[in-house]
């Protein structure tokens, strides 16, 4: 009898551990998470070319018939509307854009999230996804997993984790990165690009620095961007149509 109750009692303390472990994470992920600026508030307006819809996803779509999709994994704790700017100036050419808001702003929580996108949209003949940091390692896992539903991926200031080794996955890779005097701002970039295609792009960005990609403010650890939010942006998307449509 007595061991009865102490089982019990055992269970119901680890119950309550785990419901206080998943209350505290809840609670840490929205007070530390980046909200969007004016910036990329902004940017999530339609406009003549695009309609910009919040609902499931937040989803930029062309008014002209498009067969190219771009599904995007934000960075983890920063509010998916954050990249807004970049995204938008890509689908103002034609390209269908879908940010795939995660549990609690951590895309590693849900990786295989672009499943139900790719679901959505049986007409869309070919799907490329990015992530900025946290949110592009998820996006390697995705491709990792899944290496026939996707044609190819983008990196922004990101590299795959080692369970996700893409250097033999027959897909086009592109990992735009920050430098400053010409070394990655990304710790222990360099040592990740065996995991990527032989083939992928790589191209830097001279005074880019983390925050940038998207439009949330400065974010601890990263280096002062010796270039404009407007520039970066424009550079990155700019790097994005060349890799869509070359």
């Amino acid at each position: 009898m007595k061991n009865k109750k102490a089982l019990k009692f055992t269970l119901i303390g680890l119950l309550a551990i785990i419901i206080i472990g998943v209350l505290g994470m809840i609670i840490w992920s929205k007070t530390g998470t980046y909200p969007a600026r004016g910036v990329a508030l902004s940017a999530l307006e339609s406009t003549s070319r695009i309609t910009v819809t919040q609902d499931k996803w937040i989803t930029f779509t062309p008014v002209e018939k498009v067969e190219t999709g771009l599904i995007f994994y934000p960075g983890g704790l920063v509010e998916p509307t954050a990249y807004a700017p970049v995204l938008h100036q890509i689908a103002e050419e034609g390209i269908l854009v879908i940010i795939v808001p995660m549990p609690l702003n951590l895309a590693i929580f849900n990786p295989g999230a672009a499943n139900s996108v790719i679901d959505n949209y049986p007409q869309i003949a070919e799907w490329i996804i990015a992530g900025h940091s946290l949110g592009g390692a998820t996006a390697a896992i995705f491709v990792d997993n899944n290496p026939s539903k996707i044609d190819a991926i983008a990196l922004w200031d990101s590299y795959p984790p080692n369970s996700a080794d893409l250097s033999n996955i027959a897909i086009s890779a592109i990992s735009i990165f920050g430098t400053t005097n010409n070394i990655p701002n990304t710790e222990n970039f360099n040592d990740k690009k065996h995991l990527l295609p032989e083939d992928t792009i790589f191209i830097a960005i001279e005074g880019a620095n983390h925050a940038q990609f998207g439009d949330y403010g400065p974010q601890k650890g990263d280096v002062v961007a010796s270039i404009s939010l407007a520039e970066q942006h424009e550079r990155v998307a700019g790097i994005m149509l060349d890799f869509i449509n070359p």
